[in-house]
């Protein structure tokens, strides 16, 4: 068996050995005999051997006088006077020199590599310095994170790699690349730019020190703290909102939690570091007797700022649920809430939920809109605002004048309930003499072109029942135009325009104050006059036969028309509040109202599973990791976007985005409170009354309710209260 011998190590300095440490090298490594040659031959250097090494071994085929000795010693002679260098001698000598070759082309190879390298880096001093110049003289192209991540690759390439170190500019991007684009991404990146970015280890550490570690049912006051005084904001609107997630309970090392059991609720507010135990009997009987969470619920804080400066929704809490709380919970958790935040220098102006019945009753509660909290006289809260009503207001205006905070329905979710509700197959909307019908949608669908009204049939689908696009296209001017040459659609025609007031008096960014009070009263009288309309009617006056429970299904749902009027009271209540100065003009950004941004960090985090994964959902766990990365995101996007960073990044915009920050910058520059006088209101709601009820005259409406001498909002005969009052 032939043994492959290990290569001759020599020192890093080798090529530099001369005179006797050359010698001294040769004696160790080839023997005595040829240090002697070498000193016979004056080679001195290891420079010399190089040269002519091809010259060395064949001295011994001639009889030279002076190395009579040494040809004795290393040779092996025949009797006719032949000689062979030892084979031992010999071996040691090739491999010496293969040795000093090898050191040799490694040297050339690094002198090669520096000068590439030291042309490289002139190349990017060469950039760098081109870059600062042009960006000084076109300060519309901002190349400064390019210059600052330049000039840390080209310092990391001079260190060794365990020596790298990067800016907090580089890191920033960092941990940006690594949330949008994913693990495999970030690696395969980092990989191919030596010096460019950091480690994984090293991101998880940044990750760690920017606050990315949110626990389970904990409530994040003093992170609010920190962003209310970063981008300094005053008041807020909380959402929540709550989703399914994968049944599955896991440990968290780092806090020696379970994860995936149903919270604890305490007053409504969730019990943190609950399922904490060394016990095994315990944790047993946790998942013998517990119910592992159904749901995920999180509260999202919308600064509302005083500037047109871009702040992301903030996540304060998130923690599992089996929904299986009650109304009450709800409002003990929205006065704890808003009581911590005030803690925090933040005023919550309103909290925003979907139209869940418990979400509804808590609201009313909470704002006293018929409905009452015995165990607590809410408001005679401290921190209550008082709203200047004028008496005669009364007749129509039917909220508390003291308000601790305001509650507001996700206007996104009221507008698909009213579009279901047409759709529906169980309930008839009936108004005046004709009823509102898809039927009248599907006709213009199928006999008239597209161009004309631009819907589709998935438009008007009533199994995808959060399609809020379909809300959008379906109150179009085009379809209002289109819909007049179709018998029979001004009862659907007529819907639409509530859905329509809706949306322009809660979502879209361009609609003038006094205009987002006439829309969102329009509705609300809207509403009072059909059922008005309806309580009175007799039956024998309807169209077909209805029986007093059919009756009931004539109209929208109840918590839609609950939503419709404690919206359109809590738009007016800020209006006056911003008019007292009791509230700052921020207050009066109603598009900000919404729980969108539950549903929104929902969608995110559900993306964040990987592009080869193809599990959609999430756990617990999983949410609370990946919701605490995205907060570092959209920390670092919002510090970008405001100009609080010494190098900004940029990202993506959404078109929609850059349309809702240009409207909500006029918005700002044209709001004014100078307009919101008693008698400019009063004359908006007048207007909004006549036009309700002069629309829904078309339909034969105002016949039944002229009877009943109530049709006058101005003097309290319209009967508003009582068809309200009636539903509790």
């Amino acid at each position: 068996m032939i043994r492959t011998l290990l290569p001759l190590h020599l020192p890093d300095n080798v090529l530099s050995f001369e005179g006797q440490k050359f010698f001294d090298l040769v004696s160790q490594t080839c023997g005595c005999v040829f240090k002697d040659l070498m000193e016979v031959l004056s080679i001195d250097t290891v420079y010399k051997l190089l040269l002519i090494e091809n010259d060395i071994l064949s001295v011994f085929q001639k009889n030279y006088r002076e190395l009579e000795t040494i040809k004795q010693r290393a040779c092996l002679h025949l009797d006719d006077g032949t000689t062979m260098l030892k084979p031992g001698l010999r071996f040691d000598f090739d491999r010496f020199i293969e040795a000093i070759r090898a050191a040799n082309d490694q040297n050339q190879q690094q002198k090669r590599t520096a000068s590439s390298t030291n042309d490289v880096f002139s190349l990017l001093k060469t950039l760098i310095e081109s870059i600062k110049i042009n960006e000084n003289n076109d300060s519309s192209d901002n190349h400064s994170f390019l210059i600052a991540f330049v000039e840390n690759i080209f310092s990391n390439l001079l260190k060794n790699k365990n020596n790298y170190r990067y800016s907090e500019t580089v890191l920033n991007f960092a941990k940006c690349l690594y949330v949008l684009a994913g693990r495999n991404a970030y690696e395969f990146i980092r990989l191919n730019l030596p010096g460019g970015l950091p480690s994984l280890f090293t991101l998880d550490d940044s990750f760690a020190k920017a606050n990315s570690c949110i626990e389970e049912g904990e409530f994040r006051y003093n992170v609010l703290r920190d962003h209310q005084s970063t981008f300094g904001y005053d008041i807020a609107v909380c959402s929540e909102d709550a989703t399914a997630v994968i049944k599955k309970i896991t440990y968290n090392a780092a806090t020696n939690t379970f994860t995936g059991f149903s919270a604890p609720l305490q007053h409504g507010i969730p019990v943190s570091h609950h399922f904490q135990t060394d016990s095994l009997d315990k944790l047993k009987e946790w998942f013998e007797n517990k119910d592992k969470a159904k749901y995920l619920n999180i509260h999202m804080i919308q600064p509302l700022l005083s500037s047109t400066l871009y702040s992301s929704p903030f996540l304060l809490s998130a923690y599992g649920i089996s929904n299986d709380f009650k109304a009450v919970d709800v409002l003990h958790r929205w006065l704890w809430t808003f009581e911590k935040s005030r803690e925090s220098n933040v005023r919550i102006v309103a909290f925003s939920t979907d139209c869940d019945s418990r979400y509804l009753l808590a609201m009313r509660l909470a704002t006293g809109y018929f409905a009452k909290y015995l165990n607590t006289s809410i408001s005679n809260h401290v921190d209550a605002l008082e709203i200047d009503l004028p008496k005669d207001w009364s007749a129509w205006f039917f909220m508390q004048s003291h308000q601790v905070f305001f509650c507001f329905q996700d206007p996104t979710h009221l507008c698909t309930k009213l579009r279901n509700r047409m759709l529906s197959d169980t309930a008839s909307l009936l108004i005046g003499k004709e009823e509102v019908s898809i039927n009248v949608l599907m006709e213009l669908i199928e006999n008239k072109s597209k161009l004309a009204h631009g819907l589709v049939k998935s438009d008007i689908d009533p199994k995808d029942k959060q399609n809020y696009g379909s809300c959008f296209k379906i109150t179009c001017d085009d379809v209002f135009v289109a819909l007049e040459d179709i018998d029979g659609s001004l009862a659907t025609r007529i819907y639409l325009l509530l859905l329509r007031s809706i949306m322009l008096a809660y979502m879209e960014y361009n609609t003038p104050i006094i205009d987002r009070i006439y829309h969102s009263w329009f509705a609300v009288f809207f509403c009072r006059i059909w059922q008005t309309w309806l309580q009175i009617i007799d039956k024998k006056d309807l169209i077909g036969y209805y029986s007093e429970e059919e009756k009931n299904n004539l109209f929208i749902t109840v918590p839609a028309h609950f939503s419709i009027e404690i919206n359109a009271h809590t738009l007016l209540g800020i209006c006056l509040l911003v008019r007292q100065h009791d509230l700052p003009e921020s207050a009066l950004q109603i598009w900000n109202y919404h729980s969108q941004s539950c549903e929104s960090t929902f969608r995110l985090t559900r993306s964040m599973s990987g592009a080869f994964s193809s599990v959609v959902n999430f756990t617990i766990e999983q949410f609370l990791k990946r919701a605490g990365k995205l907060s570092v995101l959209t920390d670092i996007e919002s510090k970008s976007a405001s100009g609080q960073l010494d190098c900004p990044l940029q990202f993506t915009k959404h078109h929609k985005r850059r349309r809702k920050n240009a409207a909500s910058e006029r918005s700002v520059s044209n709001s004014s409170v100078d307009i919101l006088t008693n008698d400019n209101i009063e004359k908006t709601i007048c207007r909004a009354f006549d036009d309700a009820y002069k629309l829904l005259s078309k339909l034969d409406v105002n016949i039944p309710l002229e009877k009943r001498k109530k049709k006058h909002v101005e003097t309290g005969e319209f009967v508003g209260k009582s068809s309200i009052s009636k539903k509790i």
